[in-house]
């Protein structure tokens, strides 16, 4: 937990879900977050009363060590994480508590493994996919085994960073030399991970799930979120942009068929007493191909299934009979991204204006302070500028808005930008003419 998520509105759905897990079931939640304690005061004081409790923690060995101390006076039934890159030391934390984990830690870390471990599996599930160190990469080893167009990305420990669409030897060429030289700002935060996975791209709808597995490997399940991606909105990054639960997303898909998918994943992947954070496509085949999964809940995602079906995702710990039934109403929750990487000068505040006044819009949350920093393109590393959130029960009106914020979403913010130019070559363009053909 950090100061920047604590002040968030996000967090908010964080703290309502928890005081209702509080007052429901007479669980006492505490919350270790990092750096001053002042500041936080009043909220200590106010959480306090649904049994919230907030300690202050320095590093991971400290966090170990309080957490080991609240252990000798209460069974912890639960530990988790909002945040991407402590999902190892939760697990590290589970371990120390004697309680299980999943056969495979490392499993929402390192996304070769997920696909190796479903492809051992199941065929039917599987997607093509090679591994290698940047300079290790062979062009005509991946046009023999995969073809294009074709997705690299790095295998560990960069979120949802440097992910990329090839279609053809140009741009793979380009890819690897800048990088290289996106490894080198890597080192400086202290990740020296080389390994890119490369796989075929599957041409289909992008969905997500939330579900939690118990210790013995049952399941609970909220229902599927359509996933928006950046390429939707014509900016070359592939970061997700937005998120839709409606009436219509829940008519495209068989409830059986969706839990059977679910079930073989845990199955093949040995994953247990976790929450699961799955994306996954629907190709023309109807066939279903796990893009990622991940180990956490995100906070907007639980503030999504609260006002869209009343489900607190926390829940599902307790209760395995939880159920998410009917549609409230519909929602879409925009992200803010950086579609350029440099300075934020400012905020679009008469786009915005114009935003907040559509009829479906009822909250716009982003975060002045990130104004004269640096902000990054998804793929560079990755900051999110909060989100612009929409609700009707009109299916149309909310479609019809969140068009028009699709069509300005380049517009939102003033960036000074750095100009990358791609250079594409003539011999480049016949090489890939001639691929093409012979293939």
């Amino acid at each position: 937990m950090t100061k920047a998520r604590m002040k968030s509105d996000a967090f908010t759905a964080e703290i309502d879900a928890i005081e209702e897990l509080s007052e429901k079931y007479w669980i006492k939640n505490v919350i270790y977050y990092k750096w001053d304690t002042i500041e936080y005061k009043d909220l200590i004081n106010k959480l306090k009363k649904f049994w919230i409790l907030l300690y202050n923690y320095s590093n991971k060995e400290d966090l170990k060590e309080q957490i080991l101390e609240f252990h000798k006076k209460y069974e912890i039934i639960f530990v988790s994480t909002p945040m991407e890159l402590l999902v190892n030391a939760v697990n590290e934390i589970k371990q120390i508590l004697d309680r299980p984990i999943s056969d495979h830690p490392d499993i929402f870390r390192d996304k070769y493994l997920q696909r190796e471990l479903i492809a051992n599996y199941n065929n039917d599930l599987w997607v093509k996919f090679l591994k290698w160190e940047p300079e290790d990469l062979e062009i005509k080893e991946i046009e023999e085994k995969i073809w294009y167009p074709f997705i690299i990305k790095p295998v560990d420990w960069v979120q949802s960073s440097w992910v990329a669409k090839v279609t053809s030897e140009c741009e793979f060429k380009e890819y690897i030399r800048t990088y290289i030289d996106f490894h080198d700002r890597l080192k400086n935060r202290w990740i020296d991970n080389k390994l890119l996975i490369v796989e075929e791209f599957i041409d289909g709808k992008l969905y997500s799930l939330d579900y939690y597995v118990d210790h013995e490997w049952n399941t609970v399940i909220s229902k599927p979120v359509k996933v928006f991606l950046w390429i939707d909105v014509w900016v070359e990054d592939y970061a997700n942009i937005a998120r839709k639960t409606t009436d219509k997303t829940e008519e495209e898909f068989k409830w059986k068929r969706l839990k059977t998918f679910v079930n073989s994943t845990v199955k093949a992947t040995w994953i247990r007493n976790v929450f699961v954070h799955h994306e996954f496509k629907i190709n023309s085949k109807w066939e279903f191909k796990t893009i990622e999964l991940n180990g956490r809940i995100g906070w907007g995602r639980l503030d999504l299934m609260k006002r869209t079906y009343g489900l607190n995702l926390y829940e599902m710990l307790v209760n395995p009979d939880i159920k998410a039934w009917k549609l409230k109403e519909n929602n879409i929750y925009v992200n803010i991204y950086a579609t350029k990487r440099w300075i934020l000068k400012d905020f679009n505040k008469k786009l915005f204006e114009k935003i907040e006044k559509r009829e479906t819009v009822y909250d716009i949350d982003f975060d002045e302070s990130f104004i004269w920093k640096e902000v990054w393109l998804t793929k560079d590393w990755f900051i999110k500028i909060w989100a612009i959130k929409l609700a009707s029960k009109d299916h149309k009106e909310i479609l019809k808005d969140f068009k028009y914020i699709k069509n300005k979403y380049k517009d939102l913010l003033e960036i000074e930008a750095i100009k990358w130019k791609k250079k594409k070559t003539m011999l480049c363009r016949v090489k890939w003419f001639f691929k093409k053909k012979k293939k």
